[in-house]
Order: C-alpha cells, then sequence, then structure tokens
C-alpha cells in the first residue's frame, strides 16, 4: 500500500508540474499577443506622428504585456518549485 501511496504521490506532483508549465505556456503566448500589440501601435504612431499616440492605448498595452511576462515567469517558477 506505501509503494501505491508513493506512486500517486509521484504523479500528482508531475501533474502539477505539467499543469504549471501548460499555464505558463499560455502566459507566454499571451505575451507575444500583448507585444505584437504594443509594437502595432507604435508602427502607427511613427507613420502619423502628428496624429499623436493615443494617451492610453501604448501604455496600457506596455503595462499589460509587462504584467502577463512576470505571471508567465512567476508560474514557471512555481513549476519548479513543486515538491
Amino acid at each position: 500500500m506505501s509503494q501505491l501511496g508513493s506512486r500517486f504521490h509521484y504523479w500528482f506532483l508531475n501533474l502539477k508540474r505539467l499543469f504549471h508549465l501548460v499555464i505558463t505556456l499560455a502566459f507566454m503566448v499571451l505575451t507575444l499577443v500583448c507585444a505584437s500589440q504594443t509594437y502595432v501601435a507604435w508602427q502607427d504612431y511613427r507613420k502619423a506622428p502628428d496624429a499623436g499616440l493615443l494617451y492610453w492605448q501604448f501604455p496600457l498595452y506596455g503595462a499589460v504585456t509587462l504584467l502577463v511576462a512576470i505571471l508567465g515567469l512567476y508560474s514557471f517558477v512555481k513549476a519548479r518549485n513543486v515538491r
């Protein structure tokens, strides 16, 4: 019975690690999407600088990109620390 509990614990830990890694992958994909939108906003500004950069668009996209990247890295660290 002890071996069964030990194996269950081993598989459960691996499942938790896999879950955290999948979440990390999702956050990194979202980071790429947000970074792409930030780049598009910057390119729109460079094409027509007199129109001005929307005062909320570029900082908002940048902040969301940074937040999602931090959450992705945090999830990766959590996956490595599962014991």
